[in-house]
């Protein structure tokens, strides 16, 4: 995927720090920095001194700034109003001591501003999976940087939670609608329309980004029709994840849709074996792994899908180290959208109950999840986990059962 930073999409994801513009850094100004705790400073982490250096003095307008070099002096646990990186990504070593001087501070729960090299779909990853909120892109320029630092350290407002509104209920309503008619026309074998197809991912978007992802899995939970219900929680997961993790708004569509028809397939497998409530005979188990190739060829035929749509639909089962199906790929052969749908695939699966076993907590579920080393991208587990944390709503006891083990059941159907 083609991934593109957009500073006020940005900002927009990350709504709760409120949002930011130059006319808010202007409103700020001098007062502004005058008026916050000569303590709380913008601490700058840089692997090249003199630029640091320079971004600090371009800083200190707006607030006591300050840098130290990525391999200097050690950081210092004080209040921090926000760290700022300028360090590449693209060597383990280098990461590793981020992550360190990072968990150092952690304390200040300072958020933390990562300025990109190339803006890579590895470095977003790995700048969120260090702790990066916001994401600049290398070629911001000063005045760009000090609009998200405006947004962040502006005066804290007391959040008042807001009355009841029935936009965010209403989008899960028709999500939930719009792909059970997508699912019961590939179930007759009709043809499955990209309007609708479109539409659909929209809701779950709108319904995410106005509700969140545990208000989504709350209502999809109370679903009977298992395959339903899997699909739609696959689909909020990887709408949450994709907001997480920064997507633009394009890659953000791309990545929720291809999570809400991986498994169309399901749509042409015998009920007797999707409903099945006990264990599957080999044979059963057999015709359930078709559905991967099936929602392949439903889709395939269309002609109006993309390539990699197609691709994380045919192999979202498939696993790095080739011990997934149906074609047994291996590490660089499975593209970053299916290891993305792959992981949201698998959480959701842990975290619903099944007819063989009751759902898992989503601690012992992300738990499994990081075990699996070898088999998913660890950088992606890893950034997934505030997808997970944040997907850990109370819920009903009769919904969930203990940790159970890992079994092919829960991870390979």
């Amino acid at each position: 995927m083609l991934l593109q930073s957009a500073i006020y999409q940005i900002l927009a994801s990350f709504g709760h720090y409120g949002s930011g513009s130059l006319s808010d850094l202007k409103a700020i100004g001098k007062s502004g920095a005058a008026a916050m705790s000569s303590e709380r400073a913008i601490l700058v982490i840089s692997d090249r001194p003199d630029r640091g250096r320079d971004l600090a003095d371009r800083l200190g307008d707006l607030c006591a700034c300050r840098t130290i070099g990525l391999y200097g002096q050690q950081a210092t646990a004080q209040s921090l109003a926000a760290v700022i990186t300028d360090v590449g990504f693209r060597n383990p070593t280098d990461i590793e001591r981020l992550r360190d001087l990072l968990s150092q501070l952690c304390a200040s729960a300072a958020p933390v501003v990562a300025i990109l090299r190339d803006n890579s779909h590895l470095e977003r990853v790995q700048a969120v999976a260090v702790g990066a909120s916001f994401l600049v892109p290398a070629n911001a320029s000063v005045s760009e940087i000090l609009a998200v630092l405006a947004a962040i350290i502006r005066p804290v407002i007391a959040w008042v939670e807001p009355t009841t509104n029935l936009a965010p209920a209403k989008n899960i309503e028709q999500a939930s609608f719009q792909f059970v008619t997508i699912f019961n026309e590939a179930a007759r074998g009709g043809r499955v329309g990209r309007t609708d197809v479109d539409r659909a991912t929209a809701s779950v978007m709108a319904a995410i980004a106005e509700s969140g992802i545990r208000r989504w899995l709350n209502v999809v939970w109370s679903y009977d029709e298992g395959t339903y219900q899997h699909c739609l929680l696959v689909a909020g997961l990887a709408a949450e994840f994709a907001a997480t993790l920064q997507f633009t708004t394009s890659d953000q569509k791309q990545l929720t849709k291809a999570a809400l028809l991986h498994d169309l397939g399901k749509a042409k497998i015998p009920l007797t074996i999707l409903n099945k409530s006990g264990a599957l005979t080999g044979d059963e188990a057999a015709i359930m792994r078709t559905h991967a190739r099936i929602g392949y060829e439903l889709l395939r035929g269309r002609g109006d899908y993309e390539p990699e749509l197609l691709e994380a639909v045919l192999w979202h089962h498939e696993l790095l180290d080739g011990s997934g199906y149906p074609d047994g790929l291996a590490g660089p052969q499975i593209r970053d959208l299916v290891r993305l749908v792959t992981i949201c695939d698998i959480y959701a699966a842990l975290i619903e109950h099944r007819s063989y076993r009751r759902a898992m907590e989503p601690a012992p579920a992300f738990k499994i999840l990081l075990d699996m080393e070898g088999k998913l991208e660890g950088v992606l587990v890893r950034a997934f986990a505030r997808v997970a944390e944040k997907s850990a709503a109370p819920v009903s006891h009769d919904r969930l059962g203990p940790a159970c083990p890992q079994d092919s059941r829960s991870i390979c159907y």
